[in-house]
């Protein structure tokens, strides 16, 4: 981490560190660019003579088009290879109240947890032909700046995006548990939204007191009225912003509203 982003951080009031991730940034194959130039231009030359000769002699210059394409290809990948981008070295650390990122060459970036619009898990299973991996990614969106992406270039991202997601949802429940009771609805990307009498999308609504349980299965969000083994609503999950905010406000709320869980039950 540079001395910069722990010198902003304790100046905007972040607390302690919590965690650290950073990235890797893949350098340029400088050895296989040049192979592959060289390649690319002996296979040009090589395959240019062939297609002239052969035009020369009896008119069958397209006997050079296999090398020609040859030589397309490697200086293709040549091409590709150098102009990819590789990223930028990147630290981004957790504190007790709010993140920063410092991206090299630029001024740190800092983000109380008030000052973040929303933060989203994008966690998928990557199938290949010999295994599977998967693929994980924390997503933040401050109110002012870029998205914070960290992803599997960062070592330890997993345990880093669920230490920013319960840190966040924990500073954020009591904001948005306090618009609830002044009658605001709260909307999560779109997807689905609730307020003081239940949950829903558009003008599908469920009240609290019939709310049964919220199932997470295969990257979707299961919603079962009580009693009721189908689910009611199902929507997708991952990517959701601010997923574990609404699980944790929809569990307080069904819980508030049930007759077997409230102040009278028993």
């Amino acid at each position: 981490m540079t001395e910069a982003m722990a010198a902003a951080a304790q100046e905007h009031g972040l607390g302690a560190r919590q965690q650290l991730v950073e990235n890797n940034p893949k350098r340029k194959p400088w050895p296989f660019v040049v192979l592959m130039a060289a390649v690319g231009g002996w296979a040009f030359d090589f395959g240019l003579d062939i297609a002239v000769e052969n035009q020369r002699k009896d008119g069958t210059w397209y006997f050079g088009l296999p090398m020609l394409g040859a030589a397309a290809l490697a200086l293709a990948t040549a091409a590709w290879l150098l102009l990819r981008r590789n990223g930028t070295k990147t630290w981004v650390a957790r504190y007790e109240h709010g993140l920063a990122r410092q991206i090299a060459g630029a001024e740190p970036e800092v983000h109380h947890w008030d000052e973040i619009r929303w933060v989203a898990r994008d966690d998928v299973k990557v199938v290949q032909q010999i295994g599977s991996y998967m693929k994980y990614q924390l997503l933040v969106a401050p109110e002012q700046g870029r998205l914070i992406v960290v992803d599997n270039e960062y070592a330890g991202v997993l345990p880093f995006a669920e230490g920013v997601t319960e840190a966040f949802t924990r500073a954020r429940v009591p904001k948005d548990a306090a618009r609830l009771e002044a009658g605001e609805r709260l909307e999560f990307g779109g997807v689905i939204d609730i307020n003081a009498g239940g949950l829903g999308k558009g003008s599908r609504r469920i009240g609290w007191r019939e709310l049964g349980k919220i199932e997470l299965k295969q990257g979707r969000m299961h919603v079962h009225r009580r009693g009721e083994p189908k689910a009611w609503l199902t929507v997708p999950a991952v990517g959701l912003p601010n997923l574990l905010v609404l699980l944790t406000l929809a569990d307080a709320l069904r819980r508030r509203h049930s007759p077997d869980e409230g102040p009278g039950a028993g």
